[in-house]
């Protein structure tokens, strides 16, 4: 809503990573773990990571020949941490502190985009429509999707209360609406695969490759 704030503005870096790898959520692992799978199946040179956070599975990017990372985050303190948690051991970082949809790379320039557990809280058309752009021929662009989970909260409560913030804000995405999307892009689906937690949370993983020619 135009005027609200952003509540990820708001939220600190130690209560997201904290509620995160908490053992009610488990989810900083299982992104972190999606990120290393995607960075050894594509060997990308060049990876943008959308909603960076403070730099989850980044550790998963040392000892690649990565020439560019991008990080990119709303919250000016995630991008910090992430600089000063990787600046020298990931190669090639650039942080950029912005929203999403106001963010531009060059067409044609990435890789590997990573967009895991972030088109829930952003306009997804824009953003699917942008990391698009940026691919390279034979480029991926990852997406991971929270799923409706029936009797379970979109926000799993924690203790870290400032994350009840995103209650209302998160706005799930329809796996079919975006496959939709991502074909009129002139992408392909390269991997598809369901996710549930033991926590009984279901995720989507779907990777989505431009064609190395049209």
């Amino acid at each position: 809503m135009t005027g609200t704030p952003n509540p990820w503005l708001s939220i600190p870096a130690a209560d997201y990573e904290a509620h995160m790898a908490s053992r009610a959520v488990a989810q900083a692992q299982l992104l972190s773990g999606i990120l290393r799978e995607s960075v050894e199946r594509w060997e990308p040179v060049s990876v943008a990571v959308l909603g960076c956070s403070a730099g989850n599975g980044f550790e998963h990017l040392r000892g690649h020949f990565l020439g560019r990372v991008v990080a990119v985050d709303i919250n000016p303190e995630y991008i910090e941490t992430t600089r000063e948690r990787y600046t020298g051991s990931v190669p090639g970082l650039e942080t950029i502190c912005a929203d999403i949809a106001a963010v531009e790379l060059e067409p044609g320039s990435i890789d590997l985009v990573s967009c895991a557990l972030v088109i829930e809280y952003v306009d997804a058309e824009t953003v699917v429509s942008k990391a698009a752009r940026w691919l390279r021929p034979g480029g991926v662009l990852s997406v991971v999707l929270q799923l409706p989970s029936e009797g379970l909260d979109e926000v799993t409560p924690t203790e870290y209360e400032s994350l009840r913030l995103l209650e209302g804000f998160m706005r799930l995405v329809d796996p079919g609406a975006l496959d939709l999307l991502a074909g009129r892009l002139g992408l392909e689906t390269a991997t598809d695969r369901a996710i549930r937690m033991e926590t009984g949370k279901e995720f989507r993983l779907v990777e989505y490759r431009r064609p190395l020619s049209a």
